[in-house]
C-alpha cells in the first residue's frame, strides 16, 4: 500500500511537469513516505530527517515533506521535532500534494491530516507513476473498521471506504492496454470489499476476466473475511495467482482474544484447510507477533505448532512493538526484551527449516515465471516471480523483462530457487515499455532517494 502511494504521489509531481531525481542533492522536492506500523519505523523517519538536515540549510528553496501514516500519526509533531520540513500531509490527502508543494515554495508550513472517524473515499489513481515492469497495483479499498488492539492502522488510515467497482475495472483495463501482464488489488483488508450489490469474490472475478491480464493478485486479507467463495474462485480461474497472504499473528487462543482478532486458531486452520482443498498448490504467508503482552512461554510454543502444522511459505514475523493510543498500549508489557529476541528467533529458524524443504521440493518442476528485472546473482542472469510467488533466478536476455517464462527449477537456495529456461523465447509474452516509460521513470525501475 505504501509503496503504490509513492507511485501514485510520483505520478501527480510528474503531471506538475517534475521529473525523478537522481540523487538528493539533485532534488527540488524530497518526500519521505512514512509507515507508522511498528515503532522502529517510525524512528526510521526522524533520523532521516536529521540527514537531510544539512542539505536543506545549504538549500533552502528544497521542499521536504513528511507523507503518509507518521504524518497522520504525529501531525505537528514532526514539524516541533524538525523544523526544516515544509509539509505534513497524512496517507488520505494525495489530492492536496500539488498545492502543498507549491505553498512550500512560498515559504508556507501545511499539514494536512483529517479525522480517522471519517469515512473518506479513496481517491482515484489516475496519475500513477508506475514504479514496477510487471505489475500494475490497484487500490480497491483503503482504511479499516477492526479494533485489533495491536494495530494503529485504523488510527492512521481511517475507516474502510472502497472505490466503486466500475473505477477499479477500468484501472484494470488501462494496466491491461498498457502492456502490464500482472495486477495487485490492494487494501488494508482487501477481502471486506463492498460496494452495492458486489463484494470482494464478485470484484475479483471481473478483474479475472479483463482481456489481457494475465496473472492477478491480491493483498492483504483479513481471516474473518475470507470466504469459502474466494478459494473456489481461485480454483478455478487459470490467472489467479495461487498464492494467499493471511495474517494469523498468535497460535494461542487467549492471546488471539487479546488482540481481539476475532477468530480462533481452530477457524484459521479450517480455513486454510478449507483453501488447500479447493486450489491446488497454494502458497500461504502469514504474519506473526511475538512476545504481545501477557504471551507465556507455553503460547509461544503454541504458535510454533501451529507454523509446524500449517507450513507456511513465508512469514512476517516481529516481536511486538507498543503503538500509541492502540488498547495493548495500556497493557503490561511483561515479556522482556531478550525474551521477546529469543521467541523471535527460535521463530525464525523454524521458519527458515519448514522454507528450505518447501523450496527443496520446486527442484524438477517446470514452473511459469514471469520475469522481474536483472538479478544481482551475475551478468545475464533474471529475477522472476512463480504464480505462487517464489523468486526464481536464471540466465536469460535483459529484453525478456515482463515476459512469461517457462523455467525448470534446478536448486534450492535459503529465500529463492535457481532454475534453467526450458523453452524458447518465442514463446514467450512481452509488454509494451514505451507506454509504461513514457512519463519519464528511470529505465532502470523505481524510484531513487
Amino acid at each position: 500500500m505504501n509503496e503504490h502511494d509513492s507511485e501514485r504521489m510520483a505520478g501527480v509531481l510528474a503531471a506538475q511537469g517534475m521529473t525523478p531525481a537522481r540523487s538528493d542533492a539533485e532534488a527540488d522536492v524530497i518526500l519521505l513516505n512514512t509507515c507508522a506500523v511498528r515503532e522502529k519505523a517510525s524512528q526510521k523517519v526522524f533520523a532521516r530527517l536529521g540527514v537531510l538536515r544539512p542539505l536543506k540549510i545549504r538549500r533552502a528553496d528544497l521542499v521536504i515533506g513528511v507523507c503518509g501514516c507518521v504524518a497522520q500519526m504525529e501531525q505537528g509533531e514532526i514539524f516541533r521535532r524538525a523544523p526544516h520540513v515544509d509539509f505534513v500531509m497524512g496517507p488520505r490527502h494525495l489530492s492536496s500534494l500539488a498545492a502543498l508543494v507549491v505553498a512550500a515554495k512560498d515559504r508556507q508550513a501545511q499539514l494536512a491530516v483529517f479525522d480517522p472517524r471519517d469515512r473518506i473515499i479513496p481517491e482515484a489513481p489516475a496519475l500513477a507513476l508506475r514504479s514496477s515492469r510487471t505489475r500494475a497495483w490497484i487500490t480497491i479499498m483503503e482504511g479499516c473498521n477492526k479494533t485489533c488492539t495491536f494495530c494503529i492502522v485504523p488510527l492512521t488510515r481511517g475507516r474502510e471506504a472502497c472505490r466503486a467497482p466500475e473505477s477499479i475495472l477500468e484501472e484494470a483495463e488501462d494496466a491491461a492496454s498498457r502492456g502490464f501482464p500482472e495486477v495487485e488489488l490492494l487494501g488494508q483488508n482487501v477481502n471486506a470489499y463492498r460496494s452495492g450489490s458486489w463484494d470482494f469474490t464478485r470484484l475479483l472475478g471481473a478483474v479475472t476476466q479483463v482481456q489481457g491480464i494475465r496473472r492477478v493478485r491480491f493483498t492483504t486479507s483479513h481471516p474473518l473475511h475470507f470466504k469459502n467463495s474466494i478459494a473456489d474462485l481461485m480454483g478455478s480461474r487459470n490467472n489467479l495467482c495461487r498464492y494467499l497472504h493471511l495474517p494469523v499473528q498468535s497460535g494461542a487462543n487467549r492471546i488471539l482474544a487479546r488482540m481481539r482478532r476475532g477468530y480462533t486458531r481452530e477457524e484459521y486452520v479450517a480455513k486454510i484447510t478449507y483453501a488447500r482443498s479447493r486450489v491446488a498448490g497454494l502458497a500461504l504467508s502469514t504474519d506473526i507477533i511475538v512476545g504481545f503482552p501477557g504471551e507465556t512461554v507455553e503460547e509461544f510454543e503454541s504458535t510454533l505448532d501451529l507454523v509446524r502444522e500449517v507450513r507456511f511459505d513465508q512469514i512476517y514475523s516481529f516481536v511486538y512493538s507498543k503503538r500509541p493510543d492502540t488498547p495493548a498500549a495500556s497493557l503490561d508489557d511483561d515479556v522482556q526484551p531478550g525474551e521477546k529476541k529469543a521467541r523471535l528467533h527460535a521463530l525464525q529458524v523454524l521458519q527458515d527449516r519448514i522454507q528450505h524443504e518447501i523450496l527443496t521440493e520446486c527442484v524438477g518442476r517446470i514452473e511459469e515465471v514471469l520475469v522481474e528485472g536483472p538479478s544481482a546473482a551475475g551478468p545475464r542472469m533474471l529475477a522472476g516471480r512463480t504464480g505462487s510467488n517464489r523468486v526464481v533466478t536464471f540466465e536469460g536476455p535483459i529484453e525478456w523483462i515482463g515476459r512469461v517464462a517457462s523455467v525448470r527449477i534446478t536448486h534450492a537456495l535459503r529465500n529463492s530457487l535457481l532454475g534453467a529456461v526450458c523453452e524458447a523465447a518465442t514463446s514467450l509474452t512481452s509488454f509494451r515499455e514505451r507506454d509504461i516509460y513514457e512519463v519519464g521513470l528511470p529505465s532502470g525501475g523505481g524510484f531513487p532517494s
